[in-house]
């Protein structure tokens, strides 16, 4: 591969060590890469990530100012940057299953194990160039598909296909505004498939807490209830964010009616009509992403009746 199609790819490189960031640097010089920005601190990726100023970055989990891992994650969210699709290659100091595992998690393209020969970063450059793994959404990852085939007993979940900054720089075929447009077009699907997601994790947690069905029934210790609450806060709050801009906007109030539910629920505890109420809801949420529009539509009209009453009662609740 000529030297000229690395040159207009915008590369970030965070090292503690200045030796192997040295390195590093003078391979990618060598081999065209003209824009390298190196660091050995986070405080210059998260400038460079703000500003969209990074198509490839590369760099150690574990520097100065705090975890890449962490910073990868909330890019692959939406929560940091311009651009959930840069390309990312982490390098670990340790080959400890937690911290792999977490690496992982946090939806970077590719982990390189120190120590390695600095021929290595290139050959996965040109891997993530033209083969880039397809993207997955759960209710807690946004990051390449790992798994050859769906476990047994798991849904299906949905490949899809997203921007590679990397192969529109190198070729050029693409423009700038182009690459905007496929960004936001991406974006959109990976908001749809994060709210379905987390509508299946809406329905276990309440599983967990004890049924979908109609009854005020807790059958978990109230230690266990509250960490299934807070999930379920959480869940409701990323929902909300995310659900205007898909298909699915109509269930919008009823995510942030289950929002406030549950965040009533941890102030001031719960009774026997909370507990219905929520169950009901995420029945209802559920039933909205298969499209059954007039059962949210009816529900709204009887939620909204029946969280009037709950409120002016809410601050007298008991704790289980």
């Amino acid at each position: 591969m000529s030297a000229a199609q690395y040159e207009n790819i915008r590369v970030v490189l965070a090292e503690p060590s200045s030796h192997l960031r040295s390195e590093i640097v003078a391979l990618m010089h060598e081999r065209g890469f003209r824009n390298v920005s190196a660091t050995g601190n986070l405080a210059g990726v998260l400038n460079a990530v703000k500003s969209g100023e990074v198509d490839l970055l590369i760099g150690d989990t574990k520097l100065p100012e705090g975890d890449l891992s962490d910073v990868i994650h909330q890019i692959r969210h939406g929560k940091m940057g311009h651009n959930p699709f840069i390309v990312a290659i982490t390098l670990l100091s340790s080959s400890d299953t937690t911290l792999v595992h977490k690496v992982m998690e946090s939806g970077t393209d590719q982990i390189i194990v120190k120590p390695f020969n600095t021929e290595e970063i290139v050959g996965h450059i040109e891997n993530l160039t033209h083969a880039r793994k397809a993207f997955v959404v759960t209710t807690d990852y946004i990051g390449p598909n790992r798994r050859r085939q769906a476990r047994p007993g798991t849904q299906e979940i949905p490949l899809i296909a997203v921007p590679n900054p990397l192969r529109s720089r190198m070729t050029g075929q693409i423009s700038e505004h182009s690459l905007k447009r496929s960004i936001g077009a991406a974006q959109k699907i990976i908001n749809e498939q994060k709210v379905i997601r987390h509508a299946y994790q809406i329905g276990w947690l309440m599983n967990q807490i004890g049924g979908t069905d109609e009854d005020a029934s807790v059958n978990i210790p109230y230690e266990e209830l509250n960490k299934h609450l807070q999930r379920l806060h959480f869940v409701a709050t990323d929902i909300a964010l995310r659900i205007r801009q898909t298909h699915y906007a109509h269930v919008a109030g009823l995510c942030m009616t289950m929002q406030n539910m549950a965040d009533k629920i941890m102030k001031y505890g719960f009774d026997a009509g909370d507990i219905r109420m929520i169950k009901q809801l995420s029945r209802v949420i559920q039933s909205a992403f298969d499209e059954k529009r007039a059962d949210v539509d009816e529900y709204r009209r009887n939620s909204e009746r029946e969280a009037n009453q709950n409120s002016k009662a809410g601050k007298k609740a008991k704790r289980v």
